[in-house]
């Protein structure tokens, strides 16, 4: 988490009021960074959405300036993560985790703990927190809950990124960069006056290209990062002595990608292949049955040569399967607006924006389709009804295993935001403020296997139940449509006692409503007896629509317009459930904080955090809904600047009760996902930073983050019957969570004492710069050394949920021309190529019995990049 330097943020993100949020958690940035120089350079925050030294405010934020960025090398949201302790990053879900709380799915009806914003403005996604430091100015990260100031609540923290904005002279830069992995970016920018007095403009663009892949796919096309992502944004800024006018219009582009959001960053799994024909939770016959050699000899098709298992186990970034994947987002805009009028003491301020996606997956299905086959037969019984029967009546059943999964997300939403601020010098400052929030979405997902003729026509699950024709193929369809809503009041007063000490205490009203539809549609072909299995039945074999069986047992939650469960949703013979619920909550922020001296901040503060209640919606299951997620931080920091050498500290306690958790649950003939609530868990830490300038031109940074957490809701027998949060691992139910206990023969099992998921329990970041100053430039070498604790992806701590500890290494060489006109970069990443785990990601099944289970599960990783290295060109005008 390098202290960054002097960061300044346009005048149009600073009329906001003194209040305090949280605890100071950032690191200064040294002068020596750019120019030669042993003292620590002012670093200025937005943090409290008003400008002021970082060293001032008692705040945990974490701020990465441009020219940080581009002399350590932080280019990612991944490289970001690494330096701040408390946060956790899925790069391929676009998952963030702050100090254990988080999002634990991609379900827009379930809120995420950290809110993300550009330019102030609320975002869904995290993907751009990386856009380069050629078009954002800082990217400010504030841990711990904001449940007063910014517009959309957050039970965890936020991100905010800051833009570069237009200039009053002409200026710009190019840029070219080249590295393996055939990876190319030509970026430029441009910015100056238009000619019309005080209105100036800024224009940018980058073309981003990978044309090779981090993983070999021993049947197609490698994968991992391979993606070609343009994009373009402009800028007009409008200043007058009474208003400030911004605005900011871009876009991007995923143009047939293979890496990104949903793209493979990691293999899905690590083990051995599963073999048997059937697996739990599953629709369909398992790709992977040939290798176990129990097909009929002769009818395997699309094996490899000399493949006679999961190639992974040899070398962890080689796979084989048949689909590979496609990913697309057409032209996705964006368009931010902050006019701030100045008033006689105080100021004005409207932020509003529009935004929408459609992001198209399609990719192999990696649950049960890691597997190069596409097609095999499965022998008959002898006497069974198929061989009675015999050819040409009956032959062996011929299953065409290769599947695709479909995934689109269109969401589209807006804000509008009014602050009203003060603006005088006196002792009390104040903020107050509205906002609205509102987003629809629309998210198809279907699982198909496009080859297999008996999907297309299935036979209905009992006598008397709908099975219409099912052209699409498609054995699993899941939809959700929905409106999201958001409305909140909120205030914040800081009353400055004396010169040394300052009183804060700030409230807000937030208003969540939620309401949408879910469709599902459940075919099954595989054995469902041993009356209806392929080895007795062969090519008889019908698929069945289970999908009235499937939903028999789902309530409505809520109502609609429309009837609870019907056949007349948007596709074929799926069923359809209305969901609407609302909540609301008061949050609110009290601190206080000393400055004995110009150079010492000591401060205690109380945050109390909400997170609207959630639908897990797409399924048709029960247990769709979980209540909202509340919070009481308490934290008390310290820091301090002495010379060459700044110190920041602080502790927290968190008290989180009724954390939204997804949990798998066997439903009829398959496994499906429902959302349940742990009434208490606790997140409690230390973090520091420390900055030490030892000589002239050497720059030393330590940040250390500690984070313990840990689920207190236990379960207990009570007459026989398990009661209290007792959870059940469908994975390997038969298995015994490590540090848990098994409550009963159902496998049912305490999850107290685990930690939350994706919670690393330590991370350290270090990093050392020298400049060496010559008669026509400079040189500048940056190294940085990072580990990460381990983490799991669940609340069963399973060695197959872990992602384990791991490190790297990072060298970065800068070379920069006089008069500040040039530079050139060499780098290289991951220098001694190590395994590291971008968030754990859980695992998949095999067939290997184990205690009173039939199954258990191989890890799957999402792996970070492996040995990276370019050559950079930067030239300004």
């Amino acid at each position: 988490m390098p202290w960054k330097r002097s960061l300044l943020a346009s005048s149009a993100l600073l009329a906001v009021a003194l209040g305090t949020t949280a605890h100071a958690q950032t690191r200064p940035t040294t002068a020596a960074a750019a120019a030669p120089s042993s003292t620590i350079e002012e670093l200025v925050v937005t943090a409290e959405r008003r400008s002021a030294n970082l060293q001032d405010v008692p705040v945990a934020v974490t701020a990465f300036s441009a020219r940080e960025r581009a002399l350590e090398g932080i280019t990612t949201v991944q490289d970001m993560t690494n330096f701040t302790p408390g946060l956790t990053y899925s790069s391929q879900l676009d998952r963030p985790v702050m100090r254990g709380l988080a999002r634990n799915n991609n379900i827009y009806l379930s809120d995420s703990a950290v809110a993300v914003y550009y330019d102030d403005f609320f975002s869904n996604s995290t993907y751009l927190v990386g856009r380069d430091d050629m078009v954002i100015d800082q990217v400010e990260v504030l841990l711990g809950p904001q449940g007063t100031l910014y517009g959309r609540n957050a039970v965890g923290g936020l991100i905010n990124t800051i833009s570069k904005r237009p200039t009053e002279d002409f200026g710009g830069e190019v840029r070219a960069i080249v590295g393996n992995y055939g990876f190319t970016k030509f970026e430029g920018t441009v910015s100056g006056p238009t000619g019309i007095s005080g209105l100036n403009y800024r224009l940018s663009f980058y073309d981003l290209d990978q044309t090779e892949g981090y993983f070999k796919n021993l049947t197609g096309p490698s994968e991992g990062d391979v993606r070609h992502d343009p994009y373009v944004d402009a800028q007009l800024e409008y200043k007058t002595d009474k208003d400030d006018i911004w605005l900011d219009a871009y876009a991007v582009w995923f143009d047939n990608d293979r890496g990104g959001p949903g793209g493979l960053l990691g293999i899905p799994t690590t083990g051995h292949y599963d073999t048997s024909l059937t697996q739990p939770g599953q629709l369909v016959f398992n790709p992977n049955f040939p290798f176990g050699g129990g097909a009929v000899p002769g009818s395997v098709q699309g094996i490899p040569t000399g493949l006679t298992d999961n190639p992974a186990i040899n070398n962890i970034r080689t796979f084989a399967h048949a689909v590979s994947t496609n990913i697309v987002v057409n032209a996705a805009p964006t368009i931010t607006l902050h006019w701030t009028h100045h008033f006689d003491g105080w100021d004005l301020k409207y932020i509003g924006g529009y935004s929408q996606y459609h992001y198209n997956l399609h990719t192999a299905y990696f649950n049960n389709d890691n597997s190069p086959v596409t097609a095999y037969q499965i022998p008959l019984a002898p006497g069974g009804t198929c061989a009675t029967l015999g050819p040409p009546i009956c032959t062996p059943l011929t299953v065409h295993p290769q599947q695709i999964f479909q995934y689109e997300a269109h969401p589209d939403w807006s804000s509008h935001e009014f602050d009203f601020s003060s603006t005088t010098e006196g002792p009390v400052q104040w903020i107050g403020g509205f906002y609205r929030y509102d987003e629809i979405d629309n998210n198809p997902e279907t699982f198909q296997e496009p080859n297999q003729p008996q999907i297309a026509a299935p036979a209905p699950a009992a006598p008397g139940l709908p099975a219409p024709p099912n052209p699409s193929l498609n054995y699993l369809l899941l939809d959700y449509q929905d409106h999201i809503s958001s409305t909140a009041a909120f205030g914040q007063v800081d009353w400055k006692v004396t010169d040394q000490l300052k009183l804060t205490a700030g409230l807000r009203y937030t208003y969540d409503e939620k309401h949408g539809q879910e469709e599902a549609r459940y075919i099954a072909f595989q054995d469902l007896s041993a009356a209806v299995s392929a080895e007795n039945l062969g090519s008889l074999l019908p698929a069945v629509d289970i999908t009235p069986v499937q939903v028999s047992q789902t309530p409505s939650k809520g109502t609609c317009s429309l009837p609870t469960l019907q056949l007349t949703g948007k596709y074929a013979g799926d069923d359809v459930r209305c969901l609407k619920d609302n909540s609301s909550a008061f949050t609110g922020t009290a601190g206080i904080s000393w400055t004995p001296d110009a150079q010492t901040l000591v401060y205690g503060r109380y945050n109390r955090g909400y997170k609207a209640f959630g639908f897990n919606a797409g399924y048709i299951g029960a247990n769709v809904e979980a209540a909202p997620e509340h919070v009481d931080d308490f934290e008390v920091g310290f820091k301090k600047t002495m010379g060459n050498f700044v110190l920041d500290a602080d502790a927290f306690y968190y008290n989180y009760e009724d954390a939204q958790i997804p949990i798998g649950v066997p439903v009829g003939a398959i496994t499906v996902t429902e959302f349940i609530n742990i009434p208490k868990a606790i997140s409690k830490g230390i973090e520091f930073t420390a900055i030490w300038n030892p000589v002239e031109h050497l720059n030393l940074s330590l940040v250390y983050g500690f984070d313990d957490t840990r689920i207190q809701s236990g379960c207990s027998l009570v007459g026989g019957v398990a009661t209290g949060t007792c959870l059940v691992d469908v994975a390997d139910p038969g298995a015994i969570a490590l540090g848990a206990r098994p409550v009963g023969a159902t496998g049912a099992q305490s999850v107290s004492g685990d930690p939350l998921p994706q919670a690393p329990k330590n991370k350290v970041a270090f990093n050392a710069n020298y400049t060496f100053v010559f008669d026509p430039g400079q040189l500048i070498l940056s190294g940085s050394y990072i580990w990460k604790d381990k983490s799991y992806d669940s609340v069963f701590v399973r060695a197959y949920d872990e992602a384990p500890s791991w490190n790297q290494v990072d060298l970065r060489a800068t070379w920069q021309g006089n008069h500040d006109k040039y530079e050139l970069v060499a780098y290289v990443r991951n220098l001694f190529d190590t395994l590291g785990y971008d968030a754990a990601a859980g695992g998949y099944p095999i067939a290997a019995p184990v205690g009173g289970g039939g199954f258990t599960q191989a890890p799957a990783y999402d792996l970070t990049p492996p040995r990276t290295y370019g050559f950079e060109v930067h030239y300004k005008f």
